[in-house]
């Protein structure tokens, strides 16, 4: 557990000594450190049970290995001032989006920190919408119908529900590419903001569900809330944030074209 937690700062320092001496090999190996806290993740999600985010780290898994693997082979299809240029950029990304991360999710009191603020502001929510809910600290939301926990759990609020994840990724991206401040600070505020107020949203929708049994008993309101709506909701916000993104920062979108123009060109050397 403790070299988990230690390992992604690891990387984060390898990554930073890379864009400082403009290494790859270096950043190579930040990466082939990272891919460890991702197959970490991987065991945890799937003993778990929790096929959905054990399949979304599968995929973080995959990329780290894949840009390590990148990072240490020759250039090809493009100049090699245009790849450095491109994999140091994807890095910087990650700089920011793992400086953002790790603390909250490796340091537990900046973790119960941004767990209670998100339970606090979600709590409050549901009472000026007339839903009878009280807060236990740091996370727990209660039905204030006493019979109901007879029964039922309360809700507990994780790390995952303070949508931590997809806002340090859209942090990294609208603050690491090469683009213009006032542009780049404007994505940012487009996107991170709203994601959290989106995210209350959902923890709202499927607390209520639950408490007042939207549809059926409080477990299968949860399921249908939690397991279907909400992420349905999830992934048409983030589709739309970053549209939203791609808009005031077309050099976020040029940034993934070229890493995929790299990948197709690295296959047919």
């Amino acid at each position: 557990m403790i070299l988990k937690s230690i390992i992604p700062f690891i990387a984060i320092g390898l990554f930073l000594l890379a864009l400082v001496l403009r290494k790859k090999t270096v950043g190579a190996l930040g990466w082939a450190f990272f891919s460890l806290y991702c197959a970490s993740e991987v065991s945890y999600y799937l003993n778990k049970g929790e096929y959905f985010d054990t399949s979304i780290a599968i995929i973080f898994l995959a990329f780290t290995l894949l840009f390590a693997a990148l990072m240490v082979k020759s250039p090809s299809g493009i100049s090699e001032k245009d790849e450095e240029d491109l994999f140091f950029t994807i890095t910087r990304i990650a700089v920011i989006t793992a400086a953002f991360y790790f603390p909250f999710s490796e340091l537990p009191a900046l973790e119960t920190l941004i767990i209670f603020i998100t339970t606090k502001i979600t709590t409050t929510v549901l009472t000026l919408f007339n839903v009878g809910v009280y807060m236990v600290y740091p996370s727990s939301i209660y039905s204030t119908t006493s019979s109901f926990h007879a029964v039922y759990k309360p809700i507990e609020i994780i790390l995952a529900c303070t949508a931590i994840q997809s806002m340090v990724l859209f942090a990294g991206l609208a603050l690491g590419v090469n683009a213009p401040r006032e542009r780049k600070l404007k994505a940012f505020l487009v996107s991170v903001p709203s994601i959290y107020v989106l995210n209350i949203v959902r923890n709202v929708f499927v607390a209520a569900a639950y408490f007042e049994q939207w549809f059926g008993s409080p477990l299968q309101s949860f399921y249908i809330a939690h397991g279907i709506i909400a992420r349905i909701f999830v992934m048409v916000s983030l589709v739309a944030v970053a549209y939203a993104v791609f808009i005031i920062l077309p050099e976020a979108l040029d940034l993934i074209e070229d890493f995929f123009r790299l990948l197709f060109r690295k296959r047919h050397v």
